[in-house]
This record gives C-alpha cells, sequence and structure tokens, in this order.
C-alpha cells in the first residue's frame, strides 16, 4: 500500500475486524476447559460372576476436580442403586471405582457424575442409554454353598469323634 493513509474511519473497521478475528483465539487461551468426562472402560472387559469389576474413566476439569463417583444399579434402578466414590489421580486424570461381583449374575447398569473445584457437576449417562455389562450365573457354587460344604464337614468330623467315643467306652466281656 503505497501512497494515500487509511482515513480513521477504515482504521475503525480495521481494528474491528482485527478484534473479531482474535478475540476466539484470545478466549480458548482465557478460559479453563469445561469439566468433561470420557467413555468409561471396565476391567474384566467381560467379568464372571466372581469378578470385581474395575470403572476406570478420563475425567478433566481446567479448576481441578472436586471428585468423581458411580451410581450403579443390578435392578434396573427399581430398588437397588448404589453409589460408589472413586479415587481420582490428578496427574493422570484418572478415576478408578470398584463394584463388587455379582455371585448370581446379572445385569449392571451404571454412569458417572464428577464435579468440579468450582462446584460445577457433569455427568455421563450415555446420552440416557446409561452404560452397562452382563455377569452370566455361576455355576451354582457360591459363597452361600461353601458356607454349608463348611457347616456339613464340621458336623461329619462331629459325628466321627462321637462314633470313636460310643466304640471306646461300650461294655467288653470278659475273656476267659
Amino acid at each position: 500500500m503505497s501512497g494515500k493513509p487509511l482515513s480513521p474511519y477504515s482504521k475503525r473497521i480495521a481494528f474491528a475486524l482485527s478484534l473479531l478475528l482474535f478475540l476466539p483465539a484470545i478466549a480458548t487461551v482465557a478460559a479453563p476447559p469445561g469439566l468433561r468426562i470420557s467413555t468409561p472402560s471396565i476391567s474384566p472387559a467381560s467379568p464372571g460372576p466372581n469378578d470385581q469389576v474395575t470403572v476406570n474413566v478420563t475425567v478433566t476439569a481446567g479448576s481441578g476436580v472436586k471428585n468423581v463417583t458411580i451410581h450403579y444399579t443390578t435392578d434396573n434402578w427399581n430398588a437397588v442403586n448404589t453409589t460408589v466414590v472413586a479415587s481420582y489421580n490428578s496427574t493422570s486424570q484418572r478415576a478408578i471405582a470398584y463394584i463388587p461381583p455379582l455371585y448370581n449374575g446379572g445385569n449392571v447398569t451404571y454412569y458417572i457424575v464428577a464435579y468440579d473445584n468450582n462446584n460445577n457437576k457433569a455427568t455421563n449417562d450415555n446420552n440416557g442409554n446409561y452404560f452397562t455389562y452382563n455377569v452370566p450365573a455361576g455355576s451354582g457354587f457360591t459363597a452361600t454353598t461353601g458356607l454349608w460344604i463348611q457347616i456339613g464337614v464340621v458336623i461329619a468330623a462331629v459325628g466321627a469323634a462321637v462314633s470313636v467315643g460310643f466304640y471306646s467306652l461300650r461294655h467288653r466281656r470278659p475273656t476267659s
């Protein structure tokens, strides 16, 4: 551009246009990212009836993460609704929670809730579909069955001891 300088009106328009172009970049740098919860993963991927399930999820927030909880049900939110507080590692930004084994099998439905240090709340419920996994029914041997086996062994041992006691106390005929 040689020659003629810009008029004051043209300078104002140029300034306004440059401001409009740079404003989104300034806002992106200045504003911390919002509270975000990734899609969780579980381990083991296909849990059995004796498996404790580890729920692993990434949670990020510009102001820092205050807490993360896993809400789950085993009866489609009818009566059983359990909340588990996850441990959160601010370095890896990973939250980990544990869901206990379902010895008799069943379906687990869950979602994640997190709060940042400004008390903003985020929920990841898979767009209202929740996250689920299925646990197949066990072979019938559960903790209760194991207890009955132990009781049976104790009763058999007591019975054997009583039999030996009666045998040793029985009346013997004198030999001639």
